[in-house]
């Protein structure tokens, strides 16, 4: 099916989206930490910034999460509750979270953690108060920006996914949103680097971020438009001519995803910064992020709102839906299994062992992050979805799937994100994310 035909839309390739994003992120870290992302070898560029996974997840968040609402005021219809939302948002990211952390401060990290590192990890405000500070655990800065826009989507769609009598009108206050938070993203990234108190800190918040996610809800934007019921007044353009435009440009998923690999090169040149985990300055900061997320666009762009073709058809192939499944919890053990492997092993940072490393890190990720899928995740948003359903007026033709399910997976709601039956609810952050910036 075409994400933008008619009847109900699936998206089945995100999850394979999700699994090369949740990889990306574990062969970026393995590149710092063995020395291959800093050398001089030709590929070195190239495994510097794959931690651009993280902007896709949060691009898939952005969609996922975010359509749900948008559909159902296209619609005429009541959106998704406010309070069941947050609570299956909770389910499907803090959980794992705390296993994961738990068994990272206690067992896997090789320096004693305090107190205070406990009670900062545990509520996930440790990119706050600058308790960030475990190796192991420097990920997770991404959950906490996940976090924070989860709490905000209810918020922007009571005002901007207020069912109307002309979805014009919608469709107008929808956009109003994307340019407030485009402007903040941009004023936030302004201020981050001409603020000397929180400085580089600000980076890792969410309103730096929030222009990837309002891409990914602008693409949410353009794939309901498609398929709303809503007419407009007799005579009147049903949306934008944009969006039709838009969406003609995603058919052609070749050329889109040439262009996203052109823009992604000239990423991997030194205008994007160093070629390090280290937060770069103002100006490549910035190059870095406009060109992931523009990158990270044109690669969802015909997964979402173009026609369905051949490699969606591959993405949404079973070995690239279970590891989508899994793909959160590959991002949230991947970096304590990295060290302390590297560790076990006897290897120094920077000294080499990619392959080896490599190997062991997503074998032994992959092997964690299925029980903890199997034994705690899929049980704990199975329940809560029977417990905390989506609105009962959400029809099944609003209903996508989510970050790390059967259809869809991490950083969303089944990207620890959007609202969707029982076997699609999981997340990121979509899966997972890096250490970016």
């Amino acid at each position: 099916m075409t994400a933008a035909g008619r009847g109900a839309p699936r998206f089945p390739a995100l999850d394979g989206v999700r699994a090369i994003a949740a990889f990306a992120v574990v062969v970026t870290h393995v590149g710092f930490n063995s020395g291959r992302s800093v050398d001089s070898g030709p590929f070195a560029p190239l495994l510097s910034r794959l931690d651009f996974g993280v902007t896709l997840f949060f691009l898939l968040s952005g969609f996922v999460i975010y359509r749900p609402f948008v559909a159902a005021a296209l619609d005429g219809r009541a959106g998704p509750r406010p309070g069941p939302f947050l609570v299956r948002r909770a389910v499907r990211i803090l959980p794992a979270y705390w296993l994961a952390v738990i068994v990272t401060l206690a067992v896997l990290t090789l320096r004693p953690p305090t107190a205070k590192e406990w009670w900062s990890y545990l509520p996930l405000i440790q990119t706050y108060n600058g308790d960030n500070v475990d190796p192991s655990l420097t990920q997770m800065w991404t959950l906490s920006v996940e976090l924070c826009f989860y709490l905000l989507v209810p918020l922007f769609a009571a005002w901007a996914c207020r069912r109307a009598a002309d979805r014009r009108a919608v469709l107008r206050r929808n956009l109003v949103l994307f340019a407030g938070l485009g402007t903040v993203a941009i004023t936030s990234n302004l201020l981050a680097h001409n603020w000397s108190a929180v400085g580089n800190r600000l980076l890792i918040w969410l309103p730096p971020n929030l222009d990837w996610f309002m891409l990914g809800m602008l693409l949410a934007l353009i794939s309901a438009s498609a398929h709303a019921s809503t007419p407009a007044p007799d005579g009147e353009p049903a949306e934008p001519a944009l969006f039709g435009t838009a969406r003609q440009l995603a058919g052609a998923t070749g050329t889109c995803w040439m262009l996203a690999a052109l823009v992604f090169w000239f990423a991997t040149l030194p205008v994007g910064g160093p070629r390090s985990l280290v937060v770069p300055g103002g100006w490549e900061w910035s190059v870095k992020h406009y060109l992931y997320g523009a990158c990270a666009l044109l690669l969802l762009a015909p997964l979402t709102i173009g026609v369905a073709g051949r490699a969606a058809r591959l993405l949404s192939r079973t070995p690239f839906r279970r590891l989508g499944e899994i793909s959160y919890g590959v991002y949230l053990w991947h970096l304590p299994l990295l060290i302390a492997i590297q560790h076990a092993l006897g290897y120094r940072t920077f000294g080499g062992h990619f392959w080896v490393l490599l190997a062991a890190t997503c074998g032994s990720a992959t092997a964690v992050a299925t029980l903890s899928w199997r034994l705690l995740e899929q049980p704990l948003i199975r329940r809560a979805s029977r417990r905390y359903p989506a609105s009962s007026k959400v029809s099944a033709a609003s209903k996508v799937p989510a970050f790390a399910t059967a259809s869809s997976s991490p950083m969303a709601e089944a990207s620890p994100m959007a609202e969707a039956p029982p076997t699609v609810d999981a997340p990121i952050s979509s899966s997972a994310a890096s250490t970016r910036p």
